[in-house]
C-alpha cells in the first residue's frame, strides 16, 4: 500500500501514513475487485475560508467516476450535486470557491480556472491510488465587514431607518424627565400638572415608540440600534407604568411604596450604566457623534445611580439630562436629514472609512445561528457516494494548462 500526503496548508506532503481504504464494490458485491480498482477516484476535500481554519479542518467527499479531464464546469457541478454549493450561490457570486493548483501552489477561483482553461488530469487515479482536490470556499455574505452579495440586498425588505424617531422620543424622555426633576428640585419652577403629562409620555412615547423602533431595526439587521431602543423602551415603559400609577391611582398605593427609594434607584441604574458602557464600546468603530452621545449617556446614569442619596447628584443628574437630550436631537435631526438628502448634510464625524452610513446603526452578522462550516460538514450528497472505507495512495492532482 502505498502512501496518502497528508497537505499542509500550502498543500504541499509531508509523507504521513494513513490506514484508511476505499472499498470499490459495495459489500456482497460480486464484481470483479480488479475492474472496479480501475475506478477513477478522486478525494475532494474541502473548508472554510475562516482564520484557523486550513485543510487540517477539512470535510472530504469521494468523486467516484470523475472525468478523465476535468474542468472547472465539471467541479462546480459537482460541488453542487453534494449540496455544499448551490446554483443560486454560484450565479449570484455569493461563494468564493478558490481550487488548489499543485503545479503552482497556489489556490484560483473557479471562474478564473474556467476563464484561463485550465483543467485537471484526474486519468490515472483509481481507488488504490485516488486523487486529491483541495478547495477552498469563503461565504462572502458572512464576512467580519457583514456585507452582503447584490442579490441578498435587492432580495432583502426594504425597510426605512426608523432609528430618527427612536432618537427624537429618547431625546423628549430625557428633556421631560429633567423638567420633572427640575420641578422637584426648585419649588413653583414646574406645575404639579406636568406630572399628568409627564406619566403617559413617558409610557407612549419614551417606552412603546423606543421598543416598536427597536422591532423594526431587527428586521433590518441593525444589531445596535434594535439592542439600545429595545432596552430602553422597557426601562421606559417601567418607569412609565410606575408615575401613571402614583399619578393618577395616588390613593390606591399605600404610602410606604411612594417613599425614596435610594438603594433600589442605585441598583438600577448601576446596570443600565454597565449597559451604557457596553453601548459605549460599539461606538468606536461608528462617529465620533455617536460616541459622544452615549459618552454623556454614561455619565447621566452613573450620576442617577448616587442621585438617591444626595442633592447635588440630583442636580447634576438634571444638567446632564438636558445635555443628553439637546445631544441626542442633534443626533435625531443629523440621522433623519442624512437619510431624506442621501448625502452628509450635518456632520456625523466617522471614526473610520469603514463606519457604517447610519449614526445610530451597526450590522449584525447574518445566518450566524448556525455556523457554516457545520452546514458545509453536513452537506447532503444527492448522488452516489460509496462507503467511506479509505484505502491506498493519494498522489496530489495535476493541473494543465490548455496547449502545454
Amino acid at each position: 500500500m502505498s502512501e496518502l500526503p497528508e497537505e499542509s496548508k500550502s498543500g504541499t506532503s509531508n509523507g504521513a501514513k494513513f490506514l484508511t481504504r476505499i472499498c470499490s464494490v459495495a459489500d456482497g458485491d460480486t464484481a470483479d475487485m480488479n475492474t472496479a480498482g480501475k475506478q477513477r477516484m478522486v478525494v475532494t476535500r474541502f473548508f472554510l475560508d475562516r482564520p484557523g481554519y486550513d485543510l487540517q479542518n477539512s470535510s472530504a467527499r469521494l468523486w467516484r467516476d470523475a472525468p478523465e479531464t476535468c474542468k472547472a464546469s465539471d467541479i462546480a457541478a459537482f460541488l453542487v450535486d453534494q449540496g455544499m454549493m448551490t446554483t443560486a450561490q454560484q450565479d449570484d457570486d455569493g461563494l468564493a470557491v478558490e481550487v488548489y493548483l499543485d503545479k503552482f501552489h497556489s489556490y484560483m477561483l473557479l471562474e478564473v480556472c474556467q476563464a484561463e482553461r485550465i483543467e485537471f488530469d484526474f486519468s490515472s487515479t483509481s481507488t488504490q491510488d485516488p486523487g486529491v482536490l483541495n478547495i477552498r470556499l469563503t461565504d462572502k455574505s458572512i464576512e467580519g465587514t457583514g456585507t452582503t452579495t447584490p442579490s441578498q440586498a435587492s432580495a432583502a425588505p426594504h425597510l426605512c431607518n426608523t432609528s430618527p424617531v427612536g432618537l427624537f422620543a429618547f431625546s423628549l424622555t430625557v428633556a421631560l424627565e429633567s423638567t420633572n426633576l427640575l420641578g422637584e428640585l426648585v419649588p413653583n419652577s414646574v406645575s404639579p400638572s406636568f406630572a399628568l403629562t409627564w406619566g403617559p409620555y413617558a409610557f407612549f412615547v419614551s417606552g412603546l415608540l423606543q421598543l416598536i423602533v427597536g422591532m423594526y431595526e431587527v428586521l433590518r439587521n441593525n444589531v445596535y440600534g434594535a439592542t439600545a431602543f429595545m432596552a430602553f423602551g422597557c426601562f421606559w415603559l417601567a418607569n412609565g407604568t410606575k408615575i401613571i400609577f402614583s399619578s393618577y391611582f395616588p390613593a390606591d398605593i399605600p404610602d410606604e411604596l411612594l417613599g425614596p427609594d435610594p438603594v433600589g434607584n442605585f441598583i438600577r441604574h448601576i446596570y443600565i450604566f454597565g449597559f451604557a458602557c457596553v453601548l459605549f464600546k460599539q461606538t468606536l468603530v461608528m462617529y465620533r457623534l455617536t460616541t459622544a452621545l452615549i459618552t454623556l449617556l454614561c455619565c447621566l446614569t452613573f450620576v442617577t445611580s448616587f442621585a438617591g442619596w444626595s442633592i447635588a447628584f440630583e442636580w447634576m443628574q438634571m444638567i446632564f439630562g438636558f445635555m443628553v437630550s439637546i445631544f441626542s436631537f442633534y443626533t435625531f435631526a443629523a440621522e433623519f436629514t442624512n437619510e431624506v438628502y442621501q448625502r452628509e448634510v450635518f456632520k456625523m464625524y466617522p471614526w473610520n472609512k469603514h463606519s457604517s452610513a447610519e449614526v445610530f446603526g451597526a450590522a449584525g452578522r447574518p445566518n450566524t445561528l448556525q455556523s457554516k462550516a457545520t452546514n458545509l460538514r453536513l452537506a447532503h450528497a444527492q448522488g452516489k457516494t460509496g462507503d467511506a472505507l479509505f484505502s491506498g495512495a493519494s498522489p496530489t492532482t495535476n493541473s494543465t494548462l490548455e496547449g502545454d
